[in-house]
């Protein structure tokens, strides 16, 4: 399979193969099949999100002990992962740096 750019955006989990459609923040190259592992990563981030929401109404559960957050971390994580092992050299060289000030 053949590898083309992408232009990815991670708060919207947006990805696009044009870089202007619309702001990015990485850009990577990728197959169908890993643009498709990419979304389902995104999904299953913006579902751990959405159970997060019911959280915040719980003032008594603090956020590092509630599964659903550690969940969206986790998938966030994953989601760095993979733009990490399809990234071009800006986009590696960037979450290299977001990894050490962590």
């Amino acid at each position: 399979m053949e590898k083309q750019a992408y232009y990815i955006q991670v708060a919207n989990g947006e990805i696009q193969s044009r870089s202007d459609v619309s702001p990015w923040e990485f850009r990577i190259f990728a197959n169908e099949k890993e643009i498709q592992d990419l979304r389902g990563l995104f999904t299953e981030m913006n579902e751990a999100d959405s159970r997060t929401f019911w959280r915040t109404h719980l003032p008594a559960v603090p956020y590092h002990m509630d599964k659903d957050n550690d969940q969206y971390d986790k998938r966030m994580m994953e989601v760095y992962d993979k733009l990490y092992e399809l990234g071009d050299e800006d986009t590696r060289s960037h979450i290299k740096k977001m990894r050490n000030e962590v």
